[in-house]
C-alpha cells in the first residue's frame, strides 16, 4: 500500500505539463503560503497562480495545484487540483481533482474526480468518480463511479457504478451496476446488475440481474435473472430465471431454467431442469421435480414427491397386500411413466395395532422393455422403491423403518383397472422391541449399535384403479423426449 501511495503521488506531480496546457496563462510558483485569502504570498490575485508546494495556515483558494497542498481547514482551486491535498475540513475544486486527497469532511470536484480520495463524510463529483474512494458517508457522482469505493452509507451514481464497491447501507446506480459489490443492506440499479453482489438484504435490478448474487434477503430483477443466486428469502424475476437458484423461501419467475432449489417453492409459468422445493408449481414443466407437492398442467420427466399432480399425468388408487400381513392403501400420482405413491397401511394378521405410512417411487415399462420376446399392449412391469415408517398404536417417531425394492408384473384389463404381483427384497431397521414379527421370516438378522436389522425376500399383490395408459417402449419414448429437451 505504501508503494501504491508513493506511486500515485509521483505520477500526480508529473501530469501537469501534458494534461493542463489550456491553463498555461496561470503564473507558476514553486512555493506559496496563505493564511486566509487574500493574505497570501500571491497577494489578492490568488486565482491567477498555480504552485508546486502550497501551505494554507487556515485555508486557501487558488487558481490550480500542480504538486502538494496542506490546509488546516480547507484547500480550494478554481481550475484544477493535481497532486496531494490534505485538509481538516474539505478539498474543493471547480475542475478536475486527481491524485491523493484527504479531508476531514469532504472532497468535492465540480467536474471529474480521480485517484485516491479519503473523506470523513463525502466524496462528490459533478461528473465522474474513478479510482479509490473511502468515506464514512457517501461517494456520489452526477455521472459514473468506477474503481474501488468504500462508504459507511452509500455509493451512488446518476449513471453507472462499476468496480469494487463496499457500502454499509447500499450501492445505487441510476444506470448499470457491475463488478463486485458488497452492501450491508442492498445493491440497487435502475438498469442492469451484473458481476458478484453480496448484500445483507437485497440485490435489485430495474432490468436484468446476472452473475453471482448472494443475499440474506432477496434477489429481484424486473427483467431476467441469470447465473448463480443464493437468497435467504426469495429470488424473483419478472421474466426468465436461468442458472442455479438457491433460496430458503421461493424462486419465482415467468420461466425457470436450470437448477432451482427452494425451501418453500418454485413457481413459474414454465420450469425446465431440476427443481427441488416443498412445492413445485407451474403450467408446464420438463426435467426432474423433487418436492412434497409437485403441480403442473403438463409435465415431462421424473417426479419425486409425495404427491405429483399433473394435468397430463396419472391419478390412481392402489390397494395391495404384502408378505407379513400389511395391507396398504395408496394415492398414486406422477406421470404415466414415473409415479409417486403416498401410502397408509395396517397389519391385518397381527393381534395388535400395527400401522405404517410410506412413500414410493416407481418406473412403469412395457413388458417388451424387460422381456423382448413378449409383445403385448396391456402387460407391464413396475420397478419400485418404497420406504415405510412403522408404529404401534399411537404414532411414534422411534426408528422403525422398512425399505423395499419391488419387481411387479401386471396386466391392464380395461382403461381403469389393472392387477399386478411380484417379488420384493426387503430390509427392516428398528429400535422397537418386538418388531421382528413384522415379517414371516428373516434370511439375516444382525444388530448394530442398538438397531435390529432383518433381511428377507417377500411378495406383493395389488390392484390399481382409474385411468391408465399403454406406454411405448422406453427407447422410443426417450428419443422423443431428448429431441424436445433444449440442451
Amino acid at each position: 500500500m505504501g508503494f501504491l501511495l508513493i506511486a500515485l503521488f509521483a505520477i500526480s506531480t508529473q501530469t501537469v505539463a501534458q494534461d493542463y496546457d489550456k491553463y498555461d496563462e496561470l503564473e507558476y510558483r514553486k512555493w506559496r503560503v496563505t493564511i486566509i485569502p487574500p493574505l497570501s504570498t500571491n497577494g489578492a490575485r490568488t486565482t491567477d497562480f498555480t504552485a508546486k508546494r502550497s501551505i494554507n495556515l487556515i485555508g486557501g483558494y487558488h487558481g490550480a495545484l500542480d504538486g502538494w497542498e496542506i490546509g488546516l481547514l480547507y484547500n480550494g482551486t478554481k481550475y484544477y487540483s493535481a497532486g496531494l491535498q490534505i485538509a481538516g475540513i474539505t478539498n474543493y475544486t471547480r475542475g478536475t481533482m486527481e491524485g491523493l486527497n484527504i479531508a476531514g469532511i469532504a472532497n468535492v470536484a465540480n467536474k471529474s474526480m480521480s485517484g485516491l480520495q479519503v473523506a470523513g463524510a463525502l466524496n462528490y463529483s459533478n461528473r465522474d468518480i474513478e479510482g479509490l474512494q473511502a468515506t464514512l458517508g457517501l461517494n456520489y457522482s452526477r455521472l459514473s463511479i468506477s474503481g474501488l469505493q468504500a462508504a459507511g452509507i452509500a455509493n451512488i451514481s446518476e449513471r453507472s457504478v462499476e468496480g469494487l464497491q463496499a457500502a454499509g447501507i447500499m450501492n445505487a446506480s441510476n444506470g448499470d451496476l457491475s463488478g463486485l459489490q458488497a452492501a450491508g443492506i442492498m445493491n440497487i440499479a435502475k438498469d442492469d446488475v451484473e458481476g458478484l453482489q453480496a448484500s445483507g438484504v437485497l440485490n435489485f435490478a430495474g432490468d436484468d440481474l446476472s452473475g453471482m448474487q448472494a443475499t440474506f434477503g432477496a434477489n429481484i430483477a424486473l427483467g431476467n435473472i441469470e447465473g448463480l443466486f443464493a437468497s435467504g428469502v426469495f429470488n424473483l424475476s419478472r421474466e426468465n430465471a436461468d442458472g442455479l437458484l438457491f433460496t430458503g423461501g421461493v424462486n419465482l419467475a415467468k420461466n425457470i431454467n436450470g437448477l432451482s432449489i427452494a425451501g418453500v417453492g418454485n413457481f413459474a409459468r414454465e420450469l425446465n431442469g431440476v427443481q427441488s422445493a416443498m412445492v413445485n408449481f407451474s403450467e408446464s414443466a420438463m426435467g426432474v421435480q423433487i418436492g412434497i407437492l409437485n403441480i403442473a398442467k403438463e409435465f415431462e420427466g421424473v417426479p419425486l414427491g409425495v404427491l405429483s399432480i399433473y394435468g397430463n399425468g396419472r391419478k390412481n388408487l392402489d390397494v395391495r397386500f404384502s408378505d407379513g400381513g400389511f395391507t396398504d392403501f395408496s394415492i398414486t400420482t406422477g406421470t404415466h411413466r414415473v409415479y409417486n405413491m403416498a401410502m397408509f397401511g395396517y397389519n391385518t394378521l397381527l393381534d395388535r395395532e400395527v400401522y405404517r405410512i410410506g412413500f414410493a417411487v416407481g418406473l412403469e415399462k412395457n413388458i417388451q422393455d424387460s422381456f423382448e420376446k413378449i409383445e403385448s399392449t396391456t402387460l407391464f412391469v413396475n420397478q419400485e422403491f418404497s420406504a415405510h415408517h412403522v408404529f404401534e398404536g399411537d404414532y411414534d417417531k422411534t426408528l422403525n423403518m422398512m425399505y423395499s425394492y419391488k419387481y411387479l408384473v401386471g396386466n391392464r384389463f380395461a382403461n381403469g383397472l389393472s392387477l399386478y404381483a411380484g417379488p420384493s427384497i426387503n430390509m427392516q431397521v428398528s429400535r422397537v422391541t418386538g418388531s421382528e414379527d413384522y415379517s414371516w421370516y428373516s434370511l439375516w438378522s444382525p444388530d448394530r449399535k442398538g438397531r435390529d436389522y432383518q433381511f428377507w425376500v417377500g411378495f406383493t399383490v395389488g390392484v390399481r384403479v382409474f385411468k391408465q395408459m399403454n406406454l411405448p417402449l422406453l427407447e422410443n419414448e426417450w428419443d422423443g423426449f431428448e429431441s424436445r429437451w433444449d440442451w
